[in-house]
């Protein structure tokens, strides 16, 4: 019985890192469409941006050294990929 209770341990902490990753992408997707918006609203922008980082501090406060590593995997992966990649749209050249 001693064994079902590790795996079950071992697939919840998968459970939570691959929540948190996820969680990550969507606050990095979030931030990013609010601050790119095309209509600039520069309380919208100062307010999610203060919260975005209030909330990251305290996540280094709260939560584990893996927890928070995977969190900001997904943090940095939607910031790289969304806000790097997708804003460079190529134009077509005119001849």
């Amino acid at each position: 019985m001693d064994y079902f209770y590790q795996i079950i341990e071992i697939l919840g902490i998968i459970a939570q890192i691959l929540g948190l990753v996820l969680f990550g992408v969507t606050v990095g997707w979030f931030t990013l469409h609010v601050i790119n918006q095309p209509e600039k609203s520069w309380q919208l922008q100062s307010i999610v941006y203060s919260v975005f980082l209030v909330f990251i501090g305290l996540m280094v406060r709260y939560l584990t050294p893996g927890s928070l590593g995977s969190l900001l995997m997904g943090l940095s992966g939607a910031m790289i990929y969304w806000g790097l990649f997708k804003v460079r749209v190529k134009t077509p050249k005119k001849k």
